[in-house]
């Protein structure tokens, strides 16, 4: 084998190598979580999804409701409605886990269990993560 071939030989073996460790997409579950100032008050949320690509699911947390779906586009406007509490509200089966901050969810509305009066979402944060 002529030095020249053995170069690039050696070459393509170490670029081969240095392009095994990537990996592709992950399938897995978001969870949208929702930190309240007035934990256990609020009945209903009103929130807009915005996502690279539609998730393959969303469901809502543990007591609620999920008014808005199925999401079959990248946004996507959703009600829950339930005891409104600090913690998981939806989570998100998505195609790759590690695009989670490509997800985001903005809080639009809030309203309390009782008459369902509209808060101020002073105080309120919506946050995607694995």
């Amino acid at each position: 084998m002529s030095p020249l071939r053995r170069g690039a030989l050696v070459v393509s073996v170490g670029l081969l190598l240095a392009c095994s460790g990537t990996t592709g997409p992950v399938a897995g579950t978001l969870k949208v979580n929702l930190a309240s100032p007035n934990n256990g008050v609020d009945g209903a949320v009103l929130l807009v999804l915005s996502a690279p690509v539609a998730p393959v699911s969303v469901n809502a947390g543990p007591g609620l409701t999920l008014w808005g779906g199925p999401v079959t586009g990248v946004t996507a406007t959703l009600v829950l409605t339930g005891n409104v509490t600090t913690g998981t509200l939806l989570t998100l089966q998505v195609e790759d886990i590690n695009a989670v901050r490509q997800y985001t969810v903005t809080l639009q509305q809030v309203a309390q269990t009782s008459g369902y009066q509209l808060e101020s979402l002073a105080g309120y944060s919506v946050t995607v993560t694995k």
